[in-house]
């Protein structure tokens, strides 16, 4: 039952914010041990071998957030270089991005042992953005980039023995080269007087001499366990374990930026016509799109046809956890008039942060109701009812005086719904799937205390209070699932 949102610990992608499955999500986006057809790619391959139907699942959700708003803060907003009085308060927007979205799942058996299955999450708004974060302005640093990508996944289940199955999955990212090598050319003239100086730059040329980005594959593992205790032990019939990991990842993004200036100077006193080139090539480096190694446990319980209870733990390792923040990684500066120690240049957005690894607990359940008896090729239709919790830490511990990101716990409320009949059509074999749901996050309130609040420095509240931290989430969506 493929969907597109629900919520997870760690947010590090959009799979990981909306989860993967209406069933799934409607039930507090869980259930690594809960099979649910060709939507367990992400969640836990080992699911797969349970397919019963070739399946082609479609969804489309939306993502909206409503986060505490950000005081105004001090900036060289005129960019004049200095920041002062005349500098209008900046402004700075605290929700992030909408992230509206398809999901698409392609599943089927082979044999009785074995189950395929590609799932993937397409933004409707762009297929992916790099973009960086400024530590000194409020920045709710788990979302933003996360939820603007597309999310691949391919997978196998296989079933070794009775009940006992294991699956391995690829999720697929990329990384990043980018080089830019440009000229800028200033000619620079003599100013005849104080009134004129402003006139003494007599020409500017840009010359972009070559642009280049590279996305280059990253493939990231996941293996799954899951065991259908009832298959091997008839007293527990119903209890199914499974157990999943997923190796970190993100998207690195290596820049090259080959600058010249050349600078023409004449008419300048006694001093003769020269031309002064100034070479600066740097290189920086951005993680974006982080992805935790996680590992996943969860135990649910079956009774029969008519009802279903799950409980999942997830232990992500977010003590690695790479901010999408621009880190100088070389830099020099070179003329044939002067030079600059390289050891002088400094990277004005180095910070420290901490993050510590992070235990989120979900559980749901699902009621299948009695079956409406219906005319019809349809034949009856099967309601389902579902409904979760999950309990999400934030895993930001604390960060130095200067920078200012902002996470908090959270915890997730889900309700869905669905109905199962037979294709009115006859044209297929097997059932058709309708679900929805709803799912609401609820932002623990709180504050980030400033020290320096109301001093003129970039980025301190001008007010001079605490940068509030608070509010919530919400997403819903539908999809359709066929069997054949």
């Amino acid at each position: 039952m493929l969907a597109v949102f629900g919520a997870n610990v760690g947010l590090a992608g959009p799979v990981d914010i909306y989860g993967f499955g209406a069933a799934s999500i409607g039930r507090g986006q869980g259930g690594v041990s809960v099979a649910d057809g060709g939507m367990t790619v992400f969640r836990n391959p080992a699911l797969l071998q349970s397919l019963e139907w070739a399946e082609a699942s479609a969804g489309f959700g939306m993502y909206r957030a409503s986060l505490a708003a950000s005081p105004q803060v001090y900036w060289d907003t005129n960019q004049d270089g200095v920041l002062n009085a005349e500098d209008p308060p900046l402004s700075v927007t605290a929700d992030s991005p909408d992230a509206d979205g398809l999901s698409i799942a392609m599943a089927r058996n082979v044999g009785d042992k074995i189950g395929l299955a590609l799932n993937a999450f397409l933004p409707t708004n762009r297929l992916m953005r790099f973009g960086t974060t400024e530590p000194s302005l409020p920045t709710w640093v788990m979302y933003g980039n996360r939820t603007q990508r597309v999310d691949l996944s391919i997978g196998a289940g296989f079933e070794l023995y009775k009940g006992i199955s294991v699956g391995t999955a690829v999720e697929v990212t990329a990384m990043a080269r980018y080089k830019i090598s440009s000229t800028i050319g200033v000619g620079v003239g003599a100013a005849e007087s104080e009134e004129e100086l402003g006139d003494i730059i007599e020409s500017v040329t840009v010359d972009v001499h070559q642009m280049s980005l590279d996305l280059v594959p990253r493939l990231v593992p996941i293996v799954g366990f899951h065991w259908d205790a009832g298959q091997l032990l008839k007293p527990l019939d119903g209890l199914h374990v499974g157990a999943s990991w997923r190796a970190d990842s993100g998207i690195p993004v290596d820049a090259e930026i080959d600058l010249q200036i050349n600078g023409t100077i004449q008419d300048i006193g006694e001093l003769n016509d020269m031309v002064v080139a100034l070479v600066m090539p740097i290189e920086f480096s951005v993680f974006d799109h982080y992805i935790p190694e996680r590992w996943s446990f969860g135990a649910s319980y079956q009774h029969k046809e008519k009802s279903l209870v799950y409980f999942d733990l997830h232990h992500t390792r977010w003590s690695g956890m790479q901010v999408n923040v621009a880190r100088i990684t070389s830099s020099a500066i070179r003329s044939q008039i002067f030079d600059v120690n390289d050891d002088l240049v400094d990277d004005a957005n180095a910070y420290r942060a901490f993050f510590k690894d992070t235990q989120s607990f979900h559980t749901g359940t699902e009621i299948h109701l009695p079956v409406i008896a219906t005319q019809g090729n349809a034949g009856d239709i099967a309601p389902i009812l579902r409904t979760g919790f999950a309990l999400v830490p934030s895993p930001l511990v604390s960060q130095e005086v200067g920078t200012a990101f902002l996470d908090s716990d959270r915890m997730l409320f889900s309700f869905g719904a669905g109905i199962v009949h037979e294709d009115p059509t006859l044209l297929l074999p097997g059932p058709v799937q309708w679900d929805v749901f709803y799912t609401r996050h609820v932002l623990a309130a709180g504050v980030l205390q400033i020290a320096d609040a109301g001093t003129m420095r970039p980025g301190a509240p001008v007010d001079g209070k605490p940068i509030p931290i608070g509010g919530s989430l919400w997403s819903a969506g539908a999809q359709l699932t066929v069997s054949f």
